[in-house]
């Protein structure tokens, strides 16, 4: 008897379902990079992403299901799910130091580059998995982590005050804990990743994404890269 499919939530861009203990994908790309970065996160022993299974029948990918909630459209997290949030994306980074594509490329690591808590699988509250490493690429630290640190702390939103952000964000970047990102540096490539969203809504046709990202550059400038940052105009 065969499996019933389960649609799973998220899959913006791929149609996603569970089948027993695995996850089948509909790709538009070549994923053959991701691939051999499941293997080798496999060889290094970090468990916080899929393995690659192969293709089925209808040429989808095989990849393991990774077990957890996801959090879908929240970033009110505690201090504690921020620590570990940061801790498990040095883990990765440090996995993908000797990762062969990481080297020819004369990089530092390989950037997942859109790991959000939405690509995230929860255990006990704290993230456990990464998930959706479709843009991975090889990069920096921080690069990959001014991204993460902008969608984990919901920079822009204007629920939480400028001075609670910035705590926030010293906690997240500690956390992580690597020489070649500190809150300074954070705070200044911020502005540059967030242009990047801004430009690819504009390209893509996007309104309601583009007045979000352009409003969280707006209040990024102001109150993160301007505090670190002071540049004596105001």
């Amino acid at each position: 008897m065969t499996e019933r499919e389960h649609p799973l939530p998220g899959g913006q861009v791929n149609s996603v379902v569970r089948i027993g203990d695995t996850v089948r994908r509909a790709t538009k790309r070549d994923m053959s990079l991701q691939h051999a970065l499941f293997a080798h996160l496999a060889a290094k022993g970090f468990a916080g992403a899929p393995r690659f299974l192969g293709h089925d029948e209808e040429g989808r990918e095989i990849l393991t299901y990774l077990p957890g909630e996801v959090f879908y459209d929240k970033d009110d997290f505690s201090d504690a799910q921020l620590v570990a949030a940061a801790r498990l994306l040095r883990a990765y980074h440090d996995a993908t130091l000797d990762f062969p594509p990481v080297r020819a490329a004369g990089a530092e690591i390989l950037c997942h580059n859109d790991w959000t808590p939405a690509n995230t699988t929860c255990l006990d509250g704290l993230p456990s998995g990464m998930i959706d490493f479709d843009t991975a690429a090889p990069g920096t630290r921080l690069w990959d982590l001014t991204y993460s640190a902008w969608m984990w702390l919901g920079l822009g939103e204007p629920v939480w005050s400028p001075q609670h952000q910035r705590r926030r964000l010293v906690l997240f970047v500690s956390a992580y804990d690597h020489p070649s990102c500190t809150p300074a540096l954070v705070a200044a490539c911020l502005p540059a990743r967030q242009a990047g969203r801004i430009r690819f809504a504009r390209a893509q046709g996007l309104p309601a994404a583009l007045a979000w990202a352009e409003n969280a550059l707006d209040w990024t400038l102001g109150n993160i890269t301007g505090h670190f940052h002071p540049d004596g105009l105001d």
